[in-house]
């Protein structure tokens, strides 16, 4: 019978168990065990403790599979003495210094950023049920920072109009920021470079700004050639100059987020502007983003919060547990299978190297 451990680390809020797993996992007759503190920052979680096997953290490392949300602290993982499968949300720049390990011939780390895109994974992709959230809590950040009310109010005193919402990359969290800003009255727009996304967009209520560069290839944000800086997109250059909040979304998995904002784009932008850049911690969508602090660049607030998803952690944690669950369930029974292969990211395989 596998044992399957989970961790939660030191100022983690989302955590990779959620109490509503636990019977889905012993119904499968899996071990699962964890610290005592897995469940500290959620809501009542308290009587599914006595189904959890609660161990100490060097009692966890002699798990089979070993679950967590970011990726294991290195301290950690050389205290590993067995074969050990680790799932969770790995970069490749997370796994450089796994090389340097005396027990490296132990560890094999399967990550969500390669979880292949395919319909049978679709259960298993914690990219997408993140994003999700992160797109919802980003909005709600960002009208509770902002100065202003986000609808358009109509009292005796006067009458107060809606802020103006422009949201750059329109992919899962993209998506969700749009409806999320509509539902509050916003004025939305939307930017992408893919042209195929407009429709999407005007079914949510939000208006699309046009790119001057189209392609229908691309699944991802790329950053614009040194020719297209030369001469920004025009559309989106006016568009910003309206803005009264900008949220950026897009990133590339597994690379550095393109810079879509750069610094004398900030020059034309209104006084008080305020740009959540939700990439800024694969060094951000804007020029002049420092990861998590807010900065003042001609007027323009700059916030790179990289915590926005704490804010839901709740129900982060809940989806996020659901993905680790599914693809456990299949990790402990066919290792051969195409998604567990596929989300392979150390070692590497001959044929993935």
């Amino acid at each position: 019978m596998k044992k399957i451990g989970f961790i939660n680390q030191k100022d983690e809020l989302r955590v990779p168990l959620y109490p509503d797993s636990i019977d889905k996992y012993i119904s499968k007759e899996i071990k699962i065990y964890a610290t005592k503190n897995i469940f500290s920052n959620l809501n009542n979680p308290n009587h599914k403790y006595k189904k959890l096997n609660i161990v100490s953290e060097n009692e966890l490392l002699n798990s089979d599979i070993l679950c967590s949300v970011n990726p294991i602290d290195y301290k950690i993982l050389e205290g590993i003495s067995k074969p050990t499968k680790i799932v969770g949300m790995y970069e490749p720049k997370d796994i450089q210094g796994v090389e340097k390990f005396a027990n490296k011939e132990l560890l094999e780390i399967y990550s969500f950023f390669n979880l292949p895109r395919i319909s049978r994974a679709q259960n298993m992709d914690a990219l997408s049920s993140q994003a999700n959230l992160l797109g919802y809590a980003a909005v709600l950040y960002a009208a509770n920072t902002y100065p202003k009310v986000v609808p358009m109010m109509t009292t005796a005193a006067g009458t107060l109009f809606p802020v103006i919402v422009t949201i750059l990359g329109v992919g899962v969290a993209g998506l969700q920021g749009i409806a999320t800003a509509k539902r509050l009255g916003a004025q939305v727009w939307a930017y992408d470079i893919r042209a195929e996304v407009e429709e999407q967009v005007m079914s949510l209520g939000g208006k699309f700004i046009k790119a001057s560069l189209d392609t229908h290839e691309e699944v991802y944000a790329k950053e614009l050639s040194s020719e297209e800086a030369k001469n920004p997109q025009e559309n989106l250059l006016k568009q910003l100059e309206k803005s009264d909040i900008v949220l950026t979304f897009a990133q590339i998995p597994g690379e550095e987020a393109p810079k879509l904002i750069s610094k004398k784009m900030l020059r034309n932008m209104k006084n008080g502007c305020l740009i959540i850049d939700t990439a800024a911690g694969s060094g951000g969508n804007c020029e002049s983003t420092i990861k998590d602090k807010i900065v003042n660049q001609q007027g323009v607030l700059i916030d790179g919060n990289t915590k926005i998803l704490d804010l839901v952690n709740e129900d982060a944690s809940r989806l996020y547990s659901e993905n680790v669950r599914n693809f456990v369930e299949l990790l402990s029974n066919d290792e051969k299978d195409e998604i567990v292969s596929g989300s392979k990211m150390y070692p590497l395989s001959k044929e993935q190297d």
